[in-house]
């Protein structure tokens, strides 16, 4: 059953490949429809039923206004090097979640605009993995309802506000250039978080109670040791490239590695902001090390990071597509490699 399942949803995205790059699948109760067009994606939402797959090759396509389903959304990932059969997955807009999208899931997309719940409404058990998000993530409200159990886990992220978000968890992932707002009661785990400080902000600004472990925390500027003014944060085994990082109010603190230089932390990197061509391994995995004895940072931890944030879907390899028919059939020919999570 698993086989013919595997094999419906490589012949699903080789279809989509192969005879219309924005043809996009939705994968429903074992059957396939596609659709193309500017409003592919949307038609594909629109016929969609809680509980679907819908499957985004590479592309830019316009999302709906709003998810108030439970779905999959699927795309061939967000970088360049690792999408080169099928093209980088664009979702070119906003998303916003109403409360009846729980258990939504986005995995291997772009997403030029924001991420966002609408405002006071809880939104559970979301997850986004190996995807790129363009604007901020904002859960917005004053958490008289808030959103529960969410997680970012592989990917790369600007600009968040989890002012109505509580077990929210970041994992392996690149926060780029952006301080962490109203963050309350969250985990931070195994990731690479820069940013350059204002006068009147911090990396963790407002908020408190989280739990900040195995991260690598670069930060530029005058005011490069304004890590949190948050009251009873925990920092257990992280890397700051400052030698006297402000915490905040009543943090604890164990473990840590203050005053890396930094062009000594990865092999290829400069600067606060994300960067495709960056190489974000680091120089002495063996000598920083997090509180589950791996290496901190994201090759480290439970969700080593996936060179290229390929997801987990089948990843098309090559694709061999002969210029003419013959006999009356077209020679095509994919190669695909099953993923694991």
């Amino acid at each position: 059953m698993k086989t013919q399942k595997l094999f419906t949803l490589i012949v699903a995205i080789a279809t989509a490949i192969t005879v219309n790059a924005q043809k996009v699948a939705l994968h429903s109760n074992g059957t396939v429809q596609h659709f193309e067009g500017a409003s592919a994606f949307i038609d594909a939402y629109n016929t969609s039923a809680s509980g679907d797959t819908i499957y985004l090759p590479g592309g830019s396509f316009n999302p709906p206004a709003e998810f108030t389903k439970t779905l999959s959304i699927i795309g061939a990932g967000h970088y360049a090097d690792s999408s080169v059969v099928t093209g980088k997955t664009f979702i070119n807009g906003n998303i916003v979640l109403r409360d009846t999208a729980d258990y939504c899931l986005f995995e291997g997309v772009h997403i030029t605009g924001t991420f966002s719940t609408a405002n006071n409404e809880a939104v559970d058990y979301l997850t986004v993995k190996s995807s790129s998000i363009g604007g901020t993530i904002s859960f917005q409200g004053d958490l008289s309802k808030p959103s529960k159990n969410i997680s970012f886990i592989r990917c790369v992220v600007r600009h968040c506000n989890l002012e109505n978000a509580q077990n929210v968890y970041f994992a392996n992932s690149v926060i780029s250039n952006s301080c962490i707002n109203n963050s309350s009661g969250n985990l931070f785990e195994n990731n690479i978080i820069m940013y350059e400080p204002a006068y009147s902000t911090f990396v963790f600004f407002n908020g408190g109670n989280n739990i900040i472990k195995n991260n690598i925390i670069v930060t530029g500027g005058a005011y490069s040791s304004h890590i949190s003014n948050a009251i009873g944060n925990t920092f257990y085994n992280n890397l700051f490239n400052v030698s006297n990082p402000s915490l905040g109010t009543n943090a604890v603190a164990s473990g840590n590695y203050p005053g890396v230089a930094t062009n000594s932390i990865f092999v290829n990197q400069t600067g606060v902001t994300f960067n495709y061509s960056h190489d974000y391994h680091l120089k002495q995995p063996e000598v920083w090390i997090g509180t589950d004895n791996t290496q901190i940072g994201i090759y480290g931890g439970t969700f080593t990071y996936k060179e290229g944030a390929i997801p987990s879907n089948p990843h098309f390899q090559e694709e061999n597509i002969a210029p003419t028919a013959t006999g009356g059939q077209l020679n095509v020919q994919i190669k695909a490699a099953a993923q694991d999570n």
